[in-house]
């Protein structure tokens, strides 16, 4: 046995609650990532406890301090997930490239990796290439089920926009890196192009079939999630491909509003899937994680702290020692409480011996 498949028996043979495998000299490192951590995943609920995850958006990969690392100079403690964007990637040749640094370090150091897309819509013009606001530009029914039918020239160019897209998840899976991949997001609402549409459903199957069966891409975890409390859910529920996860993102001034549990109960009718809070301005309330016991809880970076926010209006916003209470509470996992065995099965063959950023830069949230 070499030396490489020798310290992956070893690996796997480590993961909590998982028998070591018998398996072939060949390990299929992806596979192996990908099971852990959906295993890992759905035995988090039985445990009590949540992993922690941080919000780095597209604005932010360039800067020596994210919101990860502001979140550690407020905590001490670095969050197991890390979410990232990949809108930009198409249109900023330089962007895809500093998004999977990011990825690579953290997938290094042991932790997971969560990649939203807001995808511009493809069939109207964005003057800047891809950004924020290309993602809202309405579409009609009639266009989304031209999108959906191929052969036309909508369908075309949305094809065009899912395939570049494609390259970036080519590129990290060639580096073994296991995606929460989380497209299409907020579906139950009406702000972005793909929101309240009937087809929506086909419109999620048909990402599937291109990233999964035609791009052979298999170091994906597909992510469903809702606005808010999401009644309606079921009008939006893939019919062919279902998520691996199903997650609601809550942006209440109320840190224990009922609509987590309403969430939960909406989506968990629905699904088995692992439940995770996929967004959040305010950290929920202990009650709430009690009651709902996420999966995992992702802060959106612009939220972390009220002082941050431009004017200090932002009741959306954290004071900072509502974060540090967050992570000092006992179901709350950061990086360093996974236990070795995961982080070393999630790190393996993964390197990134260049990073473009700072490790550990000095934050402005260690001196205000």
């Amino acid at each position: 046995m070499s030396r490489r498949s020798a310290a992956w028996a070893i690996a796997a043979g480590l993961l909590l609650f998982a028998p070591a495998p018998a398996g072939p000299r060949d390990v299929d490192i992806v596979k192996v990532k990908r099971t852990a951590i959906l295993d890992f995943l759905a035995q988090l609920p039985a445990q009590n406890k949540t992993l922690s995850g941080v919000q780095v958006n597209e604005y932010e990969v360039y800067l020596d301090c994210t919101s990860a690392d502001r979140v550690f100079a407020l905590t001490g403690k670095r969050p197991t997930i890390e979410g990232l964007e990949l809108m930009n990637a198409i249109a900023y040749p330089p962007y895809a490239g500093t998004l999977i640094d990011r990825a690579l370090t953290q997938t290094q150091a042991g932790g997971l990796v969560s990649m939203s897309w807001h995808q511009r819509n493809p069939v109207e013009v964005c003057q800047r290439g891809e950004y924020y606001e290309c993602a809202r530009k309405p579409m009609d029914a009639a266009t989304l089920h031209a999108v959906l039918t191929p052969g036309t020239p909508e369908n075309k160019l949305w094809l065009k926009d899912v395939r570049a897209m494609a390259k970036v998840l080519h590129r990290l899976k060639a580096q073994n890196v296991v995606v929460l991949f989380r497209p299409y997001h907020e579906m139950n609402g009406n702000w972005f192009w793909w929101g309240k549409q009937q087809e929506f459903p086909e419109l999620w199957d048909a990402l599937y079939d291109e990233l999964v069966v035609r791009e052979k891409l298999d170091n994906l975890i597909w992510v469903w999630s809702v606005d808010r409390e999401a009644p309606d859910a079921k009008l939006y529920f893939p019919r062919r491909h279902k998520p691996d996860v199903v997650g609601t993102d809550m942006y209440e001034p109320d840190p224990d509003t009922p609509k987590y549990a309403k969430a939960r109960a909406n989506l968990t009718a629905l699904s088995s899937a692992p439940f995770a809070v996929t967004e959040t301005g305010l950290v929920p309330g202990t009650k709430t994680l009690d009651a709902v016991n996420p999966a995992w809880v992702l802060l959106w970076g612009d939220y972390l702290n009220v002082h941050w926010s431009w004017n200090g209006d932002c009741p959306l916003c954290n004071k900072p020692e509502q974060v540090a209470a967050f992570f000092k509470l006992p179901r709350i996992l950061s990086l360093d409480e996974l236990s070795q065995a995961f982080r070393s099965t999630i790190a393996a063959d993964t390197r990134n011996p260049r990073p473009l950023h700072k490790p550990n830069p000095v934050c402005p949230a260690k001196l205000h």
